[in-house]
């Protein structure tokens, strides 16, 4: 497999969860993997936290996170005990999880800042390849499949990693309840010549009791299939999967090639804020999840209203 001879070839890799939420949390199992040849890893992920927990619409700037450390207009190190307004945001959970310093990604600044900083990035710390790791696929979207719901973070992260020396880990396969298997087959079985190859999750006790103290279903569900379970799987009191020990395999892609294929990364590729972003696939009548936000938060301002004692 073709991965194996990247991972032997490689001394320093930069893994960042590209979908927000807890992304970064499936960069874990890509980590172990990688350190096996010896490559020494920089884990990462883009700072959105789902509107369960940050009541706040769409992904938010490093000048929000109070004790980042900055390193340029959408990059910063994060160590752990950082918060976000009342909560800590779950890269920092990682890096505490690690002991180690973790990379937060902004994308509120869209692709063309993000991919410069990147770059800079990449050639001051020395980073031979960079993986872009998403949880359950819904990065190989096209669009137009009907259970997608959040395509923006994953298009705004293809297209800022689509010149760079990249590959993108799926993780999970179907985890994040979005696209369905047979769309995943297809998807996978078109993009077959840049399949470099799969590796399986790996965990142990320390990584399971981490997994149940933060909010991911998406990077949880290949911790549980590794560890046996099949059957039905019920998760944020609105999703049900059937998990089996395939939600526990890593597929890694060419990104350059995944890229090309998504209609969605090619048409932000210039855009200089997520807002922008976002009104280009709203163009394109796709729907994303900072639409989905804007929806619950005026929800939430409509019962506020009814409700004015609560």
């Amino acid at each position: 497999m073709k991965i194996l001879d990247i991972a032997m070839n490689a001394e320093r890799a930069l893994l960042i969860g590209i979908g927000g939420g807890g992304d970064i949390i499936s960069t874990i199992y890509v980590k172990n993997f990688l350190e096996k040849f010896g490559v020494e890893c920089i884990c990462g992920g883009v700072v959105w936290e789902r509107y369960r927990r940050d009541r706040k619409v769409g992904p938010r700037s490093l000048d929000e996170i109070e004790g980042v450390e900055r390193i340029s207009r959408t990059l910063g190190y994060v160590s752990g005990g950082e918060r976000l307004g009342s909560i800590t945001p779950i890269v920092s959970q990682v890096a505490d999880f690690l002991k180690e310093r973790v990379l937060a990604v902004s994308i509120t600044e869209g692709v063309f800042t993000l991919k410069d900083d990147l770059q800079e990035f990449i050639n001051a710390s020395e980073i031979d390849i960079v993986f872009g790791v998403d949880a359950g696929g819904d990065s190989l979207a096209r669009g137009n499949e009907r259970g997608l719901t959040s395509p923006l973070a994953d298009s705004v992260m293809l297209s800022a990693l689509s010149d760079l020396n990249s590959i993108l880990a799926v993780v999970g396969f179907g985890s994040d309840g979005e696209l369905s298997r047979r769309e995943l087959e297809t998807y996978l079985s078109e993009l077959h010549s840049a399949v470099y190859g799969v590796s399986i999750v790996e965990v142990n006790g320390e990584i399971i009791e981490f997994l149940m103290g933060v909010e991911s279903e998406a990077s949880k569900i290949p911790a549980i299939a590794r560890n046996g379970y099949f059957g039905k799987y019920s998760f944020w009191g609105e999703l049900e999967l059937e998990i089996s020990i395939l939600n526990s395999l890593i597929f890694y892609l060419d990104l350059k090639e995944v890229y090309m294929r998504s209609p969605m990364a090619r048409a932000i590729y210039s855009t200089k804020s997520i807002v922008e972003a976002n009104e280009i696939l709203n163009r394109m009548g796709i729907k994303t999840e900072y639409d989905l936000e804007k929806e619950m938060e005026r929800a939430d301002r409509i019962t506020a209203a009814k409700n004015p004692s609560e």
